[in-house]
C-alpha cells in the first residue's frame, strides 16, 4: 500500500493541474462555521475536516489502484475533487500555522470536505456525533418516523374507537328468547297483587304435586330419623318448625319439591356443623358442653355467617332512599308471601343480640331468612354465579305480601314450577342470549350429546363489550344503578312498585332491557396492550422510575462544551435527575388512556359529565344537582381526579426549568417544587390504593405483615437495582465506545439542525434499540430476583414455624418424635398413660399404638409394604400378615389388635407394647453418617412412596397446627370432584390383550415398574387361599376373578377416578377412628347408633357425562358405590326433550332439551340400563355448561354439598390414611371464638405430593410442582399473594356461596377457573384470609410426556392471558398496597409474562449484536463511513456489553428455576438429596426443557392477549412411552407430528436465531482477542443452549426418536408432506393453522407486534440507507445511481412475483387444479361464511328477515370478487384423496373444472418446485442489488443489505397474507399473489425442516451403533427415563418327559422378551407413584437388581420392533400441543 506522502503528492499534482480551472470557488462554499464556537473548537473543526479529506484521498487512491472506479468519468471526478480539496486544506493549514484568521481556516477546512468532496450534501460542523449535517431531508427521516407514526395511529385509533364505537348506555327494545318483543303494548303489567295471588295459587295445585302435610312429614322424618341432632334438647320442636317452614315456602313460592328436600337436608347439615363449632368452644375451654344452648346458638351463628353478605347488601340498599327498602327489624317476622309457619320456641341463644323475650321471634326470623335464601340459591342454576342477584330475589321473597288462598286459580299445564319458570329462567335466558345462538342435539347414533353454538365472532373470546356474570352482578351491587336499571315490560322501574309487591312483579321484569350490555358493562376485557397495561401499570411505573434513575446515575453529566451549549436534558446533576420526573406525567397519560379503554359503557361518563367533571370536580354537590344522569358515573369513574391533574404538573415545571437559565436564583426553588409534585404524583400512583375500584373493604393487614412485605420488596429491588446499574453502565460504555449520537445529551440547537440527517437517524435508532433492549432485560430479571428472594423467605418461614431452632430443622430425627407429637396434636383428647415408678413412661397416648397399627394396615392393604415390613413398622408384630381385608380396616380400633389391651376396669398401664424400630431416636451423627456414607437403614421400608409418607408425617407433625375438633363435634366437609371423561378404572383389555402382534401388555410393565408392590399384592392374594401365580408372568392363565383383582391393583397405580375417590374416602374411616379413640362420651351425640362419620363427610363426584356413560363406565361407577356406600354421592346432568309446555315454561326457544341436576348414591335403585334412579332431580333453567366446562360442572353440583366446608379435588389425585387423620386439625384452621369475629372467613391451602415423577420430563414437571406447592406457596402466603388453586384447598363453603361458588365460569375469561375464587375472595375482603399450611398433604398426578407437559403449560398460559385482562386482576392491581400488588403480579401473571421476556431476550440481543457489528465501518472508503479517530471496534464493544448485560441472565434464569426445589429438598430431606436432584436434572438436560418451556409459555400468553382463542385443553396424562413422529399422516388423512406441533412456536424463531448467529460470525463478532473471547463463553453457551432447545428439544425428549427404522419413515412422510399432490398436504396444514389466523390488513397493521417489527426493520433500513448514501457520495458520477439506490433498499420480490404470474397464466391456460386456486377458493369460503353470519346477526338484531340477509351478503360478496372469477372455473376441484383440503373447504361445494389434458400437469407446477425457484430468484435478486457493496469491499454493508431484504420480504409476506383474506381482494387477479405467498411459506418450512432433520442423522447413526454394540443399554433411554435398560433375557419353556430314557427335552415356546413397556395404542393413564426401590424377599422369587432391571426403558427398541415389525411406523396419537393461533 503506498505511503500517505505519495498519495498527497499525487493530489498536489492534480491540484496544480486544475488550479486555473478550479471547479469550486470560495464564494461557492455552502458550509459555514457557526458563530458560537470558540477558537479552540474552530481549530478542532479545521483539523478534523482536513483529516477526513486526507483519509478520503487515501481511500480513493487505493481504489484507483485496485481498479474500483466504474468509469473514466468517475476517475476524472475523483481527481478533480481530491485536488481541489487538497488545495483548500493546505490554505487552511497555512492560516492556522500563521495564527491568522482561525475562523477562515475552519471555514476552508469544513468546505474542503463538505463542498468539494461531498458536493455540498453535508457539512461537518458538529462537535459531537453525528458530527456532520445533511443539507437535504433524507430518506432515513421518513423511515425513522414510520414506527412512531404507526404508534400514534395505534394510540389515536384505539381512543377514537373507544370513544365513538362503544354501545351507549341506552335501553333498547330487544327480542326475547321466546320470540315476543319486550315493551309491546299487549304485554301490560297485571296488578302485582293479583299476579302473585293467581299464579302462586294456580301453580300450588299442579297435578301430581304432594300435599303440604305429607311433604312436611317427610321433611320431619329426614331430621328426626336421620340426623344426630335429634338427640339434642329442643330438636323435635326445631324439626317441626323447620319442616313446616320449608313446606310452606314450597307451597307459597312453588319451589321444586326435590330442591326443597335437598336444601332441607343441606340446612340440617349446616345446622349440625354449626352445632359442632359451638360445642367446640366449650371443649376448647375445657368445660362440659351445654347441649341446651347448642341448637339456638348454632342457628344464630349460621344466620350470621351464611347471610353475612346478604345482610350487608340489604343494609346498603336500604340506606339508599330511592330504593324504598325498609331497614331490617331483628324481632319482626318476614311476610314470605303469607306462608304459614310454626314459630321456633324453647331454643335459647347464649349470644343473641335481642332481649330474652324476643329470642324466639328473632330465631324464627333467622330461620326464615336462611331457609328462603337456601331455597332461592338451590334453584338458581347459572344465576348462582351472581350472588347479589340472589340477594335481590331473596329480599323480594322475604318482603312479599300475603296471598289469599281463595284467589288461587286452577292448575295450568306447565311442567316447570313457577319460581323456576317466572323468576330464574328469564334471567338465565338473558345470559344465554348474550353469548350463544343455540344448543342443539348432535346428529348421528346414540348417545346424542348437546352441541352449543356461540354467536359469530365469539369463538376466540367474548368481545370486549359483551356483558358477563360479573357485569350483571355488579349492577346489583350498586344501589343507584340498580334502582335506575331494573325495568318492567311496560317501561316503568321495578323500584317504583311498593316493596311488598316487587316479588310479584319479578315475572314481568324486562331482563333483556335491564341487563343490556351497554347499560351493565363495567369492565371491558380488551385483548390489546391496553388491557395488560391497565392491570399492571404500577409494575411498569416502578421499573420505569428505577430504569431512568439508574440511567441518570450511570450516564453522569454530559461533557461540557467551550461554547456552553446546554444538552437536551440539562447539564447539571440536579437538572438531569429532574428529568426522571417526566416519567410520572407520561405514565399518567398512558394510565388514563388504558383506564378509559377498559372501562365499560355503564361507568363511562357522558360528554356533559366529562366537561362538568373537569371544571367542577371538587364541587360534588354541584355535579349531583346539575347532571341529569345518575351521579355514580361522575363520582366513581370521572376521568380526572385531583392527583391525576397534579401528575401532569411536572411537565410544566420541567419546561420552566429548561427555559430558565441554570444559574438563575429561582431554579433551585422551582426544582424543589418539581420534585415535590413528581413525588406526590408518584406516591399516589404507586403507594396509594385506589378507592374508586373498591366495592368492598379489603381485609385488615397487620403492621408487622405490611412491614415484612415492604422489606421483602425493598430487598428485591435493591438487588435488582445494584445489578441493573452494572447493566446500564455497560450500555453507556458501549454507546460511548461506538461514538454515536446520544439524543439525551445533545444540545437542543444541534438536534434541530440534525433531526433530518441520515447519520443522526441511524445513530438515534441504534441508540433507541439498545436502550429498549436494555429495558426489556431490566424488567425481565425482576421475576428471577423475586423467585430467589421467595426461596430465602420460604426458608426463613420454616425456621419461624420451628421456633427459629435451626438445629431441629437440620439434624432432628422427625420419626422418633411421631408418637409424642401425634399424641399431642392429633390424639389431643385421648388418655395418656400414667407414669409408673421405676419404669420408663410412654410419651404417647394409649390409643396411639392402635391408631398407628391401623395406619400400617392401610399401607399393607394398598400393597405399598409387604408383611415383613408391616411387622417391623407396627406395634403389634403379629399384625404383619398378608391377609389384610377391606373389612378389617373398618373394624373397631382395638378389635384387630394383638397387643395386650386392658380389659374393663383395668389400669391403662396394663397395655404393654414394644416401640417399633422406626421410632428409635437417632442423633445428628448417626443421621449424618447413614446419609452421606451410603449406609441405608435395613429395617426401614424400601418403597420410596412409603418413605416419603413417613417422612411427610414426621415433618408435618413438627409444624404448628390448631387444636383438633373432638368427636362427635366435627364440622361437615364435602369433597367435590368434577369429572368429565377421565378414566374410572383400568380395564382388562387395557392391561392385557393377546393378539397376533403379540404386544407386550401394560400389566407386564406395571408389574416390572412396581415389582415389590406386585409381590406384596400376590402374597396377599395367596394368603386368602386363592390359587394365584407366584410370579404373575403368565397373564393368559389368569381367570376373570383374578383379573378383577389385578385391575383394582393397577387402577390404584394409575391416574384414575377410582384412586381419587378411594383416597378421599379415607376421611370417613379416619373420623371413625377419632370417634373411637377420643370421643366425648358424655355427649348425647356419642350414644351408639346416633353419630355417624357420614354426617361430617361427603365425597361428591360431579359426573357431567353420567347420562351418556356406556356399560363399562356405569359398571365401574356402581362398583364405587359398592365399595364406598356410606359417603360417596354422584351428581350428574340429565336431559329430556322440552315438550309441548316449553313455551309456557319459558324454556329458551333455541334449546331443544330440558336439563336436570340429579343426585344418586348407594341407596338409589338401579334401573335396567345400569343407571341409578336419582334421589333428587332438580330442573335447571337451561343448558348449564355455558362456560368452559369445569366451573359449570362444579356449579350444578354445589347444591348437593353438605356441611360448612368444601375441598376441591381433581380426578387425578390420591390420599393417604395417615394424612386423613389430620382432618380435625385442618378444620380447626377455621375455628372462630365468637359470633361475628370473622375468623372463619378463610381458604386454607395445602401442598401436594406429586407422584408422576417417571422419566426426565415427568421428574421436571413434578419438581416444578413440588417447588410451587411448598416453598413458593409458603412465601406467597406471607406476602399476601396466595390465591386459591382448586386443589387441595379447603374453603369455608358459606362464604364461597356468597361470592358465586368455588369457581367462575364466564366463557374464555375464566378458563383458569379456580384462581378467580381466590381473587374474588380477596377483593370481597371484610376479614377474609387465605393461608397456606404444610402439615397436610394429598397426592397428585401430573403430565409426564414432553407434549403433555407443554400442553398443560399452554393451557395455563392461555388462561393467564385471559386472567390478566379480567376485572379481578385489574382491580387487585389497583386496590392492593404496592407490596401485595407486586407479589400478586409476580406470583401469577408476571411469571408467564416474564417467560416471554426471557424467551425474546436472546433474539433481541443477537439482533442488537448484529446491528452494532454491521453498523461498524468496512475496510475501504473509511472517510465516507463517518468513522472517527480512536473509535473502538464494534466487536470489542459488544463483547463487553454482552458480558455485562446478558451472560448472567440465562444463568440466573436456570438458578431461579432450580433454587426453590433445591432449598425445599434440603429442608425436607437433606443436602445430599438436593445436590443429587440438581446434578441429575442438569445431566438429563433440564435446561433444554426449561428454555423450550419458556418459549412455549411466551408464545401462548402473547397470542392469547392479542388474538384470544383460549380453550380447555385435555392434556392427557399417559405414560411417556409414546413416540411422536417428526411428521406423519394420521387416521383422518391429515398430517401431524412434532414439526407441525412447534413450527410456529419455536422452530421458525430457532432457525432465525441460528441464522443471526451465523451472521454474527460473518460480521466479525468472533474476531476478538483472547481475553474478550473468554469473557463471551457464557454468552455463547446461552446462545447455543437456546438454539439447541428451540430446534431440537422436542426430538431429544421424544421416545425412540433416533431409531433408524422410525426415522426413515419420518423422512418419507416429510417428503410426501411437501411433494405429494403438488404440495396440497402442506397447503391444507398452512391454511388451517397459519393463514386462517390472520385478521385482515386493518387488524394486522394496528397490532403492537406490527409496530415492533416496523421499528426494528426501520433500524436496518436506516443503517443500509446510510451505507447506500455514502456509496452514492463516492460514486457520484454513475448514470444509473438512483436506480441502484432504489434496488438496494427495495424488497426482492420482482423476479419471483413475475415468475408466479407466469406460472399462474400457464396453469390457467392448461386448466390445472392449482394450490393458488384452492387457496383463493378457501379464502372466498371463509369470507362468505363470515359475511353470512354477520348479516344474519345484524338482521336478527334489527328484526328483519334473517333468511334474506345472508343471501344478500353472499350476492354482494360475489359481486365484489367477480372480476375475472370465471363462473364455474373460478376455483379448482379437490382430489378425492386430499383429506385435509376436503376437511378445510367451506360448506359450499367447489365448482368443477374441465379435465386437464395430462395427468402430470393436472395439479400444475408442484409448489415445492416453485418454492425452490422463488427462493433462488429472490436470493439472486438480493445479491445482484447488493453486489456493488461486495465489489467495493463493504462486506458488512452487504450482510446488512441481505438482512434488510429478508426483513422486507417477511413484511411483504405478512401484509400479503392479510390482504388475501380481505373481502375486496378475492378475485382471480390475486392468484399470482396466492402462489407467491405459498411458495415463500413452503420454502421456509422446507428449509427449517431440513435444518432440523439433517443434524439428527448423526444421532440416528450413533443410536444404531449403540444398539448394535450394547443393545440393552441405550444412552437416549438413559436420558429420557434415567435407566439405560438391560439386555433382554429370553424366557424358554420346555416339555420334559420323565419317563423317557434320555430325558428328552422339547422346546415348547419360542423365546420372548422379558419385559417391555406398554403399547402406545392402549393410551393408559399415568402410574400414581414413583419407582419403588429394590428389596429382598423370602418368597423364592428372584428380585435382585439384575433380574428386576428390565423395567421401563431397557427394551424399548425391542418393543418398537414387536409392534411395528418391518413396516414403516406411524406415530401414535396423543401429546400434541394445539396449533398456534
Amino acid at each position: 500500500m503506498p505511503r500517505l506522502s505519495q498519495i498527497l503528492s499525487v493530489a498536489a499534482a492534480a491540484a496544480l493541474a486544475t488550479r486555473a480551472n478550479a471547479a469550486v470557488k470560495t464564494e461557492d462554499f455552502v458550509c459555514s462555521v457557526p458563530t458560537s464556537y470558540s477558537q479552540a473548537e474552530l481549530v478542532y473543526f479545521a483539523e478534523r475536516n482536513c483529516a477526513k479529506v486526507e483519509q478520503a484521498i487515501k481511500d480513493i487512491t487505493i481504489a484507483y489502484k485496485d481498479g474500483i472506479y466504474v468509469s473514466e468519468k468517475q476517475k476524472d471526478a475523483w481527481v478533480q475533487k481530491t485536488g481541489r480539496a487538497w488545495e483548500v486544506c493546505q490554505e487552511s493549514k497555512q492560516l492556522l500555522e500563521n495564527n491568522a484568521d482561525v475562523k477562515q481556516a475552519a471555514n476552508l477546512a469544513i468546505n474542503a470536505w463538505g463542498t468539494v468532496m461531498m458536493k455540498g450534501k453535508e457539512c461537518c460542523t458538529l462537535l459531537n456525533a453525528p458530527y456532520c449535517i445533511d443539507r437535504e431531508v433524507s430518506g432515513a427521516l421518513v423511515a425513522g418516523l414510520t414506527p412512531f407514526f404507526i404508534l400514534g395511529v395505534l394510540f389515536n385509533g384505539a381512543m377514537l374507537t373507544s370513544l365513538f364505537c362503544l354501545p351507549r348506555n341506552a335501553k333498547k327494545t330487544l327480542v326475547k328468547a321466546g320470540g315476543i318483543a319486550s315493551g309491546s303494548s299487549d304485554a301490560a303489567l297485571p296488578p302485582p297483587t293479583d299476579t302473585v295471588t293467581s299464579l302462586l295459587g294456580r301453580l300450588s295445585k299442579l297435578c301430581g304435586r304432594e300435599t303440604s302435610c305429607v311433604f312436611q312429614k317427610d321433611l320431619e322424618d329426614r331430621w328426626l330419623k336421620e340426623s344426630c341432632l335429634r338427640e339434642l334438647p329442643g330438636a323435635e320442636g326445631a324439626a317441626k318448625a323447620t319442616a313446616a317452614l320449608f313446606s310452606s315456602l314450597q307451597n307459597t313460592f312453588d319451589f321444586q319439591p326435590d330442591s326443597v328436600r335437598n336444601q332441607f337436608e343441606h340446612l340440617v347439615s349446616l345446622w349440625r356443623s354449626q352445632v359442632a363449632m359451638v360445642a367446640d368452644r366449650d371443649v376448647g375451654a375445657h368445660e362440659k358442653v351445654n347441649e341446651v344452648l347448642l341448637l339456638g346458638t348454632a342457628l344464630g351463628d349460621l344466620h350470621a355467617e351464611l347471610l353475612d353478605g346478604f345482610l350487608k347488601w340489604r343494609a346498603k340498599l336500604s340506606a339508599y332512599e330511592p330504593s324504598a327498602v325498609p331497614s331490617r327489624d331483628p324481632v319482626d317476622l318476614n311476610m314470605l308471601g303469607g306462608a304459614p309457619r310454626v314459630k321456633l320456641t324453647g331454643l335459647p341463644d347464649a349470644t343473641a343480640e335481642v332481649p330474652d323475650a324476643d329470642v324466639d321471634i328473632w330465631l324464627s326470623s333467622c330461620l326464615e331468612e336462611v331457609a328462603t335464601f337456601l331455597l332461592v340459591w338451590g334453584e338458581a342454576g347459572n344465576v348462582r354465579f351472581m350472588p347479589e342477584v340472589l340477594y335481590f330475589i331473596t329480599d323480594m321473597a322475604l318482603a312479599a305480601e300475603k296471598s289469599p288462598s281463595a284467589d288461587r286459580a286452577a292448575p295450568g299445564t306447565g311442567r316447570s314450577n313457577h319460581f323456576l319458570a317466572s323468576v330464574i329462567r328469564p334471567l338465565y335466558n338473558t345470559v344465554f342470549d348474550e353469548w350463544y345462538e343455540s344448543v342443539t342435539v348432535a346428529d348421528g347414533k346414540e348417545p346424542k350429546k348437546d352441541v352449543k353454538k356461540l354467536h359469530f365472532g365469539y369463538d376466540n373470546f367474548l368481545p370486549a363489550n359483551t356483558a358477563n356474570y360479573d357485569d350483571w352482578n355488579e349492577l346489583f351491587c350498586d344501589p343507584e344503578r340498580l334502582v335506575d336499571g331494573i325495568l318492567l315490560e311496560g317501561g316503568a322501574r321495578l323500584f317504583e312498585v311498593p316493596h311488598s309487591e316487587r316479588f310479584a312483579a319479578l315475572s314481568h321484569v324486562d331482563w333483556q332491557a335491564s341487563l343490556l350490555a351497554a347499560a351493565t358493562k363495567t369492565h371491558r376485557e380488551i385483548h390489546s396492550i391496553w388491557g395488560v397495561f391497565a392491570s399492571t401499570h404500577r409494575v411498569w411505573l416502578v421499573h420505569s422510575v428505577l430504569f431512568f434513575l439508574g440511567l441518570c446515575i450511570v450516564t453522569g453529566d454530559p461533557p461540557s462544551t467551550i461554547s456552553g451549549s446546554q444538552p437536551l436534558f440539562g447539564h447539571a446533576t440536579l437538572m438531569r435527575f429532574a428529568a426522571v420526573g417526566l416519567v410520572v406525567p407520561l405514565h399518567a397519560v398512558l394510565w388514563w388512556s388504558a383506564r378509559w379503554q377498559i372501562t365499560g359503557s355503564a361507568l363511562r361518563p357522558t360528554w356533559r359529565e366529562c366537561a362538568m367533571g373537569l371544571l367542577y370536580k371538587w364541587s360534588v354537590d354541584w355535579v349531583r344537582k346539575t347532571c341529569r344522569e345518575p351521579t355514580h358515573k361522575s363520582l366513581h369513574m370521572l376521568i380526572f381526579s385531583p392527583p391525576d391533574v397534579v401528575a401532569l404538573f411536572p411537565l410544566v415545571t420541567y419546561a420552566l426549568l429548561r427555559i430558565l437559565d441554570e444559574g438563575s436564583a429561582v431554579v433551585l426553588g422551582l426544582c424543589i417544587v418539581h420534585f415535590v409534585l413528581s413525588l406526590y404524583a408518584l406516591t399516589h400512583l404507586l403507594f396509594v390504593p385506589s378507592e374508586r375500584y373498591k366495592t368492598w373493604e379489603l381485609s385488615h393487614v397487620s403492621w408487622r405483615s405490611r412491614f415484612v412485605r415492604y422489606l421483602f420488596w425493598l430487598c428485591v429491588f435493591a438487588l435488582k437495582f445494584i445489578v441493573g446499574l452494572q447493566i446500564l453502565g455497560a450500555v453507556d460504555d458501549a454507546l460511548t465506545g461506538l461514538q454515536i449520537a446520544r439524543p439525551g445529551q445533545e444540545p437542543l440547537s444541534e438536534v434541530v439542525q440534525v433531526y433530518f440527517t441520515t447519520n443522526w437517524w441511524s445513530n438515534a435508532l441504534l441508540w433507541l434499540v439498545m436502550w429498549a433492549t436494555t429495558f426489556v432485560l431490566f424488567t425481565a430479571d425482576t421475576q428471577l430476583w423475586f423467585t430467589l428472594c421467595c426461596t430465602m423467605l420460604g426458608v426463613l418461614t420454616v425456621l419461624k414455624q420451628r421456633g427459629w431452632q435451626a438445629h431441629s430443622v437440620c439434624f432432628e430425627h422427625a420419626m422418633s418424635k411421631v408418637p409424642e407429637r401425634f399424641s399431642q396434636k392429633i390424639l389431643y383428647y385421648a388418655p395418656r398413660p400414667p407414669s409408673t415408678a421405676g419404669k420408663e413412661a410412654a410419651n404417647f397416648s394409649s390409643n396411639f399404638p392402635f391408631m398407628w397399627d391401623r395406619i400400617i394396615s392401610y399401607m399393607r392393604y394398598e400393597d405399598d409394604i409387604d408383611s415383613h415390613t408391616m411387622s417391623d413398622l407396627a406395634f403389634d408384630a403379629k399384625s404383619g400378615r398378608d391377609n389384610v381385608l377391606w373389612e378389617d380396616l373398618h373394624m373397631p380400633l382395638q378389635a384387630t389388635a394383638g397387643m395386650c389391651a386392658p380389659g374393663a376396669g383395668e389400669d391403662v398401664a396394663a397395655l404393654r407394647v414394644k416401640l417399633p424400630e422406626v421410632f428409635r431416636p437417632k442423633n445428628a451423627s448417626e443421621t449424618w453418617f447413614k446419609t452421606y456414607c451410603m449406609q441405608t437403614d435395613r429395617r426401614a421400608p424400601s418403597n420410596a412412596d412409603v418413605q416419603w409418607r413417613l417422612a411427610a408425617l414426621g415433618r408435618g407433625l413438627a409444624l404448628p397446627m390448631p387444636r383438633p375438633y373432638r368427636a362427635p363435634f366435627f364440622p361437615g366437609l364435602t369433597v367435590l370432584i368434577p369429572h368429565y371423561g377421565e378414566q374410572i378404572m383400568i380395564q382388562k383389555k387395557e392391561l392385557f390383550t393377546k393378539d397376533e402382534r403379540n404386544e407386550v401388555p401394560l400389566m407386564h410393565w406395571l408389574k416390572q415398574k412396581y415389582e415389590d408392590e406386585f409381590l406384596a399384592f400376590t402374597n396377599r392374594q395367596r394368603a386368602r387361599g386363592v390359587e394365584w401365580p407366584i410370579a404373575g408372568d403368565h397373564w393368559d392363565e389368569y381367570t376373570d376373578a383374578m383379573w378383577d383383582k389385578c385391575t383394582a391393583w393397577a387402577t390404584m397405580r394409575m391416574q384414575t377416578l377410582w384412586r381419587t375417590v378411594a383416597g378421599l374416602c379415607y376421611y370417613h374411616p379416619a373420623l371413625q377412628c377419632h370417634f373411637e379413640a377420643q370421643a366425648d362420651k358424655n355427649s348425647s351425640l356419642s350414644k351408639e347408633g346416633i353419630w355417624d362419620p357420614s354426617e361430617s363427610f361427603t365425597c361428591l363426584v360431579s359426573m357431567q357425562m353420567y347420562k351418556f356413560f356406556d356399560k363399562i363406565q356405569l359398571e365401574h361407577t356402581n362398583k364405587m358405590f359398592d365399595k364406598f356406600p356410606d359417603c360417596l354421592k354422584v351428581a350428574f346432568i340429565d336431559c329430556k326433550d322440552k315438550g309441548d309446555a316449553a313455551e309456557s315454561d319459558v324454556v329458551h326457544s333455541f334449546q331443544e332439551r330440558r336439563y336436570y341436576s340429579c343426585l344418586i348414591d348407594r341407596t338409589c335403585a338401579t334401573e335396567p340400563d345400569g343407571r341409578r334412579k336419582p334421589g333428587f332431580r332438580i330442573e335447571l333453567p337451561g343448558y348449564p355448561i355455558l362456560g368452559d366446562g369445569k366451573g359449570d360442572n362444579q356449579n350444578h353440583a354445589i347444591p348437593f354439598m353438605r356441611g360448612h366446608y368444601s375441598q376441591g379435588i381433581d380426578a387425578n389425585q390420591g390420599a393417604y390414611f395417615e394424612q386423613m387423620m389430620m382432618l380435625p386439625c385442618a378444620l380447626g384452621e377455621f375455628r372462630s371464638n365468637k359470633r361475628g369475629d370473622g375468623l372463619g372467613k378463610r381458604i386454607i391451602g395445602f401442598p401436594e405430593h406429586i407422584t408422576s415423577d417417571i422419566g426426565s420430563i415427568g421428574d421436571f414437571a413434578a419438581s416444578a410442582e413440588v417447588a410451587f406447592g411448598t416453598i413458593l406457596q409458603r412465601s406467597y402466603a406471607v406476602l399476601g399473594a396466595r390465591m386459591h388453586y382448586g386443589h387441595p384447598d379447603i374453603m369455608n363453603k358459606l362464604y364461597m356461596m356468597q361470592q358465586g361458588g368455588v369457581s367462575k365460569a364466564t366463557k374464555t375469561i375464566n378458563l383458569s377457573e379456580d384462581i378467580f375464587a381466590g381473587m374474588d375472595f380477596t377483593l370481597r375482603g371484610d376479614g377474609r384470609q387465605i393461608h397456606h399450611r404444610e402439615y397436610f398433604h394429598l397426592a397428585k398426578g401430573r403430565d409426564m410426556g414432553f407434549n403433555a407437559v407443554l400442553g398443560f403449560f399452554s393451557k395455563l398460559s392461555s388462561g393467564t392471558g385471559e386472567q390478566i385482562l379480567s376485572r379481578q386482576t385489574f382491580r387487585l392491581g389497583q386496590v392492593l398496597h404496592l407490596p401485595e400488588a407486586l407479589s400478586f403480579y409476580y406470583a401469577h401473571a408476571g411469571y408467564y409474562v416474564n417467560q416471554f421476556f426471557v424467551s425474546i431476550s436472546m433474539p433481541l440481543l443477537v439482533f442488537v449484536w448484529l446491528l452494532v457489528l454491521l453498523s461498524d465501518c468496512d475496510e475501504t472508503f473509511l472517510a465516507y463511513q463517518q468513522c472517527q479517530p480512536g473509535q473502538k471496534s464494534a466487536a470489542d464493544v459488544m463483547a463487553v456489553f454482552l458480558v455485562a448485560c446478558f451472560s448472567w441472565l440465562v444463568l440466573l434464569f436456570l438458578v431461579a428455576n432450580t433454587m426453590p426445589l433445591f432449598c425445599e429438598l434440603w429442608l425436607q430431606v437433606n443436602l445430599k438429596a438436593a445436590v443429587h436432584k440438581f446434578i441429575t436434572s442438569i445431566i438429563t438436560l433440564s435446561p433444554l426443557m426449561f428454555v423450550f418451556q419458556a418459549k412455549t409459555i411466551g408464545h401462548y400468553i402473547t397470542n392469547e392477549i392479542r388474538f384470544g382463542g383460549a380453550s380447555y385443553v385435555a392434556t392427557g396424562r399417559g405414560l411417556p412411552t409414546e413416540r411422536r413422529a417428526f411428521i406423519t399422516k394420521n387416521s383422518n388423512g391429515a398430517f401431524e407430528g412434532l414439526y407441525l406441533d412447534y413450527a410456529n412456536i419455536a422452530y421458525y424463531d430457532g432457525v432465525m436465531l441460528l441464522g443471526g448467529v451465523i451472521m454474527v460470525g460473518a460480521a466479525g463478532g468472533t474476531q476478538l482477542d483472547d481475553n474478550a473471547a473468554s469473557l463471551l463463553r457464557w454468552t455463547w453457551l446461552s446462545v447455543v443452549l437456546t438454539i439447541m432447545s428451540w430446534l431440537y428439544a422436542p426430538f431429544i425428549f421424544n421416545p425412540y426418536n433416533f431409531v433408524s427404522k422410525h426415522f426413515c419413515g419420518d423422512m418419507k412422510s416429510l417428503f410426501d408432506f411437501f411433494f405429494k399432490s403438488s404440495g396440497k398436504n402442506w397447503n391444507a396444514w398452512y391454511e388451517r393453522t397459519l393463514l386462517k389466523s390472520r385478521k385482515g390488513v386493518a387488524r394486522s397493521m394496528t397490532d403492537v407486534g406490527f409496530f415492533i417489527a416496523v421499528l426494528f426493520l426501520t433500524a436496518w433500513y436506516s443503517l443500509l440507507n446510510l451505507k447506500a448514501q455514502a456509496l452514492t457520495n463516492i460514486f457520484s458520477e454513475i448514470d444509473l445511481l438512483n436506480y441502484l439506490y432504489a434496488a438496494i433498499l427495495l424488497p426482492p420480490f420482482f423476479g419471483s412475483l413475475f415468475y408466479c404470474t407466469l406460472v399462474v397464466l400457464v396453469e390457467n391456460l392448461a386448466g390445472c387444479r392449482t394450490i393458488a386456486k384452492a387457496g383463493l377458493h378457501t379464502a372466498q369460503g371463509w369470507a362468505r361464511e363470515r359475511a353470512e353470519k354477520a348479516a344474519k346477526k345484524a338482521a336478527t338484531a334489527c328484526g328483519t328477515d334473517a333468511a334474506v340477509a345472508p343471501e344478500k351478503a353472499r350476492t354482494d360478496l360475489e359481486q365484489a370478487g367477480a372480476s375475472g372469477s370465471g363462473g364455474e372455473e373460478s376455483a379448482p376441484d379437490v382430489a378425492s384423496d386430499d383429506h385435509e383440503a376436503v376437511a378445510l373447504s367451506p360448506k359450499a361445494g367447489r365448482p368443477k373444472l374441465r379435465p386437464a389434458r395430462s395427468r402430470i400437469w393436472a395439479d400444475g407446477v408442484p409448489l415445492a418446485i416453485s418454492a425452490i425457484v422463488v427462493m433462488i430468484l429472490q436470493i439472486a435478486e438480493s445479491c445482484l442489488a447488493l453486489w456493488f457493496f461486495r465489489w467495493v469491499g463493504w462486506h458488512k454493508a452487504f450482510l446488512a443489505g441481505l438482512i434488510l431484504k429478508w426483513g422486507l420480504t417477511n413484511m411483504c409476506l405478512f401484509l400479503a397474507e392479510s390482504i388475501l383474506l380481505t373481502p375486496h381482494c378475492l378475485s382471480v387477479l390475486t392468484l399470482p399473489l396466492h402462489h407467491w405467498v405459498r411458495s415463500n411459506r413452503i420454502a421456509r418450512d422446507m428449509l427449517v425442516s431440513m435444518v432440523i432433520a439433517l443434524p439428527l442423522l448423526p444421532l440416528v447413526f450413533l443410536n444404531h451403533l449403540n444398539d448394535y454394540i450394547c443393545p440393552g443399554c441405550s444412552a437416549h433411554q438413559l436420558l429420557i427415563y434415567r435407566d439405560p435398560g438391560t439386555v433382554e433375557r429370553e424366557e424358554r419353556v420346555f416339555d420334559i418327559d420323565p419317563d423317557a430314557d434320555d430325558a428328552e427335552v422339547l422346546l415348547a415356546v419360542a423365546p420372548e422378551p422379558e419385559s417391555m413397556p406398554p403399547p402406545t395404542s392402549s393410551k393408559p393413564a399415568v402410574p400414581a407413584g414413583s419407582a419403588s426401590a429394590p428389596f429382598a424377599t423370602t418368597y423364592g422369587v428372584d428380585v435382585s437388581p439384575a433380574a428386576r432391571a428390565g423395567a421401563l426403558p431397557g427394551v424399548l427398541s425391542t418393543w418398537s420392533a414387536a409392534i411395528f415389525g418391518g413396516a414403516t411406523p406411524e406415530a401414535s396419537p396423543g401429546g400434541a400441543i394445539g396449533r398456534s393461533a
